[in-house]
């Protein structure tokens, strides 16, 4: 650790006191930032994991339900009609902010599927899949959002806690020696100076 060099005045020492005050403060304030991001990192880590189970839970059901409309319709008419089934193109990113954090939400239309195909080439196991692939759709949407939002909590956690790290085991320390070496310093010259002014008093006193 390199020490800024303040000439031992009591001048440097309240600046050197006053910097180490603003540097304490701004501590508080990334390390209150950061309890605070990885607070929200853990609940967002939370709803992934729990959310992850359920979209791997309708995946499995997409699979079957897939496999069972194949049997039914045939796999070149399945094809030829979900090239009918139009795009869903609602979806939008809002940005929000938590801590200087960009945090995007996925916004889409949640609405019941139109049947843009003809009944009379499908049956009830065709729209089961449709329905299913629907439902997964929403909650594939939501992990997205949420991958997202821990990635760029994860970044900010890093960049602060480098922050907080770089003031409490440098800057402090730092200015914690620099006031203690100062105060030394004017102490021991305190000292000497009184010691001179006493030498001379005594010497008047013994003439």
């Amino acid at each position: 650790m390199t020490e800024t060099k303040f000439a031992p005045t009591k001048a440097n020492l309240m600046k050197a006191k006053n910097q180490l005050s603003l540097i304490n403060e701004g501590y508080d304030i990334l390390d209150k930032k950061r309890k605070a991001l990885i607070g929200q990192y853990n609940a967002k880590i939370n709803q992934r994991n729990e959310l992850n189970k359920i979209v791997n839970s309708c995946i499995k059901d997409v699979k079957k339900n897939i496999k069972k409309a194949i049997v039914t319709t045939g796999e070149d008419r399945l094809k030829s009609i979900a090239l009918s089934v139009p795009l869903d193109e609602s979806i939008t990113l809002k940005e929000k902010k938590f801590m200087q954090t960009k945090i995007f939400e996925i916004d889409f239309d949640s609405k019941k599927l139109d049947l843009s195909y003809s009944l009379n080439l499908t049956n009830s196991l065709f729209d089961e899949a449709l329905l299913s692939l629907n439902d997964l759709k929403e909650k594939v949407y939501k992990l997205a959002e949420l991958d997202t939002t821990i990635k760029n909590l994860d970044t900010e956690i890093k960049k602060t806690s480098k922050k907080v790290n770089s003031l409490e085991k440098v800057q402090i320390p730092n200015y914690e020696a620099i006031i203690k070496s100062i105060s030394s310093q004017i102490e021991e010259r305190e000292r000497e100076e009184f010691s001179k002014t006493k030498m001379i008093k005594d010497k008047k006193i013994n003439k």
